[in-house]
């Protein structure tokens, strides 16, 4: 039974990535790094365009992404930036943030894009 326990306790620590991003971490360096906070907000305001063009179905879809990206994705890639780059734990972070908001904001452009070959022109909404 105790070694039961022993496999059991190892393989949730194997589980449980070690490399997350805290909240504590995250608050940290909104306040203390210019270079996060900006990538953070980007990242936001890029989020919120997209709530706000996007149909709410085809929103839907990339609010999951979102999550799951914030839950382990931004993790993974940061691991994976240090991994490749050999960079510090928060230019990793802001690396990571800043491809996110790219995908974000290209999903607005290729919505717009769609739009107006097919209707012609962006309503005023999406004008903004």
């Amino acid at each position: 039974m105790k070694r039961l326990l022993s496999v059991f306790a190892l393989l949730l620590v194997m589980y449980v990535p070690a490399f997350a991003l805290s909240d504590a971490e995250y608050l940290k360096w909104k306040e203390t790094s210019s270079e996060f906070r900006e990538a953070d907000q980007s990242m936001s305001e890029s989020y919120s365009s997209c709530k706000k063009v996007l149909p709410s179905s085809e929103f839907k879809g990339i609010r999951e992404e979102q999550l799951e990206w914030i839950k382990s994705g931004r993790d993974e890639r940061a691991q994976e930036i240090i991994d490749e780059e050999d960079c510090s734990r928060l230019e990793a972070y802001i690396k990571a943030t800043e491809e996110r908001d790219h995908e974000l904001y290209h999903y607005i452009q290729m919505y717009e894009m769609w739009y107006t070959q097919k209707y012609g022109d962006l309503p005023p909404t999406m004008k903004e």
